[in-house]
C-alpha cells in the first residue's frame, strides 16, 4: 500500500509484515531491490545481536526533550496508534567484530583473519553519523523496556509487535512497535515478534534484538573471497553500483498527553553530539555547538 508519510514522501508499507527482498521484489518494482539479486558478493549470511537503540533529534528537540524530562511525539494533533517514539538500533563495533565471529565459526573458518566486516556495513544503519539530527540519546534496550513497563504498562510486562515494512527509493526499514496493555486495541492486531519465523529479519531474545540484514552498503565497494582465509577485495569504482539497504526501527508507543519520562542526569548521561550526514531527513539545518555548554544548560 502506498502513502505520504509526515516528510510528504511517498512510501510503500506492509502492515504487520517482515518482508526480506526477494518478497518485495515479488510485490513492488524497485530498481535498487531489483538489483541486489546481481550484487557483488557480500558476507551472508550475518547476524547482528543489538542491546542499545538511539533516538537522534535536531537541537529545538533535544531542548523540548531537557525540558520535559522525557520523550513523546510532537504536535498536538496526534492520534493513539501514531502516538510514537522512534529509535533506530545502535550498532557498536563490537557488535559488528561479534557477527563477523558467528559468520566465521558458522563456515568454520578460522577466527583470526584480517576483519573484513566492516568494510561491508557502510549504510547509513552502521554510521557514526546522523540523518535525524546531531543530538544523540543512547540507550540499552533493556533499560528502555524497565522504564517503560514502570510508567505505562501496569506491572505487566511491554508487548513487542511486528509493526510494518516500508520500502522508500533505496531503503528498507522494518519496523517494531512496543506498547503497554492499554493500547492493546490499536496494536492487539500486528503480531508479537517472539512469533515470527525461524529466519525472520529480527527477533527479540533477552536483552538484545536480533538482526539479519540483507543490504549493509548503499554501495559495495567490496566483494567477499572466502578461500583459506575470508578477504574483501576492492570493487573497481567504474563497476560500482547503488543497492537497496535495510535497517531496523523500534516505535515505543507513548500516550497523547505522556512523556515517557527520565531524570535530567540520566538524560544528559547518555546523551552526545554527532556529526550530521545526507540525506538530512530534520526540518533544521546541522548545527555546531559547544557540548559542555549545553550539558550546564
Amino acid at each position: 500500500m502506498d502513502r505520504q508519510n509526515e516528510r510528504n514522501h511517498k512510501e510503500v508499507f506492509f502492515p504487520g509484515q517482515h518482508l526480506k527482498f526477494h518478497e518485495l521484489r515479488e510485490r513492488i518494482r524497485n530498481v535498487y531491490l531489483n538489483r541486489y539479486q546481481h550484487i557483488p558478493r557480500s558476507p551472508d549470511p550475518v547476524e547482528f545481536h543489538v542491546s542499545n537503540l538511539r533516538h537522534d533529534t535536531c537541537y529545538s528537540s533535544f531542548q523540548a526533550i531537557m525540558r520535559d524530562g522525557g520523550f513523546k511525539k510532537p504536535g498536538p494533533e496526534v492520534t493513539s496508534a501514531k502516538s510514537l517514539v522512534w529509535w533506530s538500533l545502535a550498532v557498536s563495533e563490537d557488535d559488528i567484530a561479534e557477527a563477523e565471529c558467528r559468520f566465521l565459526q558458522y563456515f568454520k573458518m578460522i577466527e583470526d583473519c584480517k576483519p573484513f566486516l566492516r568494510k561491508f556495513t557502510s549504510s547509513p544503519a552502521f554510521r557514526k553519523s546522523s540523518r535525524m539530527g546531531n543530538f544523540r540519546f543512547t540507550f540499552s534496550l533493556r533499560g528502555l523496556l524497565a522504564n517503560y513497563k514502570a510508567q505505562f504498562c501496569m506491572g505487566q510486562e511491554p508487548q513487542i509487535r511486528i509493526y510494518e515494512t516500508v520500502v522508500y527509493k533505496q531503503e528498507v526499514m522494518y519496523s517494531i512497535v512496543v506498547h503497554g496493555p492499554a493500547a492493546q486495541n490499536d496494536f492487539g492486531k500486528y503480531p508479537l515478534l517472539q512469533d515470527s519465523r525461524a529466519n525472520a529479519v529480527c527477533l527479540f531474545q533477552g536483552e538484545n534484538i536480533l538482526w539479519r540484514p540483507e543490504g549493509m552498503s548503499k554501495t559495495h565497494a567490496f566483494r567477499l573471497v572466502m578461500g583459506e582465509e575470508v578477504l574483501a577485495r576492492r570493487v573497481l569504482r567504474r563497476k560500482r553500483q547503488f543497492y537497496a539497504w535495510d535497517h531496523v526501527a523500534v516505535a515505543f508507543h507513548v500516550p497523547q498527553g505522556k512523556t515517557f519520562k527520565f531524570d535530567h542526569g540520566t538524560l544528559r548521561s547518555h546523551l552526545s553530539l554527532c556529526q550530521g550526514a545526507e540525506l538530512n531527513l530534520s526540518n533544521e539545518e546541522f548545527i555546531q555547538c559547544d557540548f559542555e555548554a549545553l550539558l550546564t544548560q
